[in-house]
């Protein structure tokens, strides 16, 4: 594929973006970019930083770094990954990513990324506002029971927090993301739908890479 070529999966937390975005840029040999980690970074930062949240995200330095085949996030040069997935900063990112500069400055950062690069982001708007033109956009979703159970595994800490917890934040969450006067979490009407509840991880990037090969032919 020429350079600049976008492909964006959106979807609520949990359905599987992260992972399946991971996978299929590492098949295709793509440049991935997980744009919610950006805001987890910003909301780990603020309770950090005696500074604004637009202000930690207008100089934010974002890197993902693959270490010995493990992606690392790097915010101003510090190690995060562990930092921006804990169930503290789950409840933050979604008022940090509701303010208007926040998205402002992030956005930037991102179509900066991935000017002149094969890529693959996801996140909750990328098809939408991101990438509006995106030359293929995909949206995940799955079922509320199984996106906790996935963010409960996910988490590499906290395992003392109960998966009915999880469910509760997620669909706080979901409501939050929503109802955003800016960036809000909706499918775009050119996007591939893909309910991964019932479907493995495999089974989902199979059938990612086939709709991008239809593209190709």
């Amino acid at each position: 594929m020429e350079d600049g070529f976008v492909i964006t999966i959106d979807g609520p937390a949990g359905s599987g973006k992260s992972t399946i975005a991971k996978m299929v840029a590492s098949k295709i040999n793509f440049t991935y970019l997980d744009t919610g980690a950006m805001y987890r970074c910003v909301a780990y930062l603020s309770d950090k930083k005696d500074f604004r949240p637009a202000e930690i995200a207008q100089n934010l330095n974002f890197e993902i770094k693959n270490n010995d085949n493990t992606i690392r996030i790097y915010a101003n040069g510090e190690d995060v990954t562990s930092e921006i997935r804990t169930n503290k900063v789950d409840n933050k990112v979604a008022k940090i990513s509701k303010i208007k500069e926040v998205r402002k400055y992030l956005i930037k950062k991102q179509r900066d990324f991935a000017k002149k690069k094969n890529v693959i982001l996801e996140g909750r708007d990328t098809g939408t506002v991101v990438f509006p033109n995106a030359d293929i956009k995909f949206y995940l979703d799955a079922s509320v029971d199984i996106r906790a159970e996935r963010r409960y595994n996910q988490m590499n800490e906290e395992k003392d927090i109960k998966i009915s917890k999880i469910k509760k934040d997620i669909i706080k969450r979901d409501n939050i993301d929503k109802s955003k006067k800016w960036g809000a979490l909706k499918r775009a009407e050119d996007a591939y739908y893909i309910d991964t509840t019932n479907l493995s991880k495999k089974e989902v990037v199979g059938e990612i890479i086939s709709y991008i090969k239809k593209y190709e032919d």
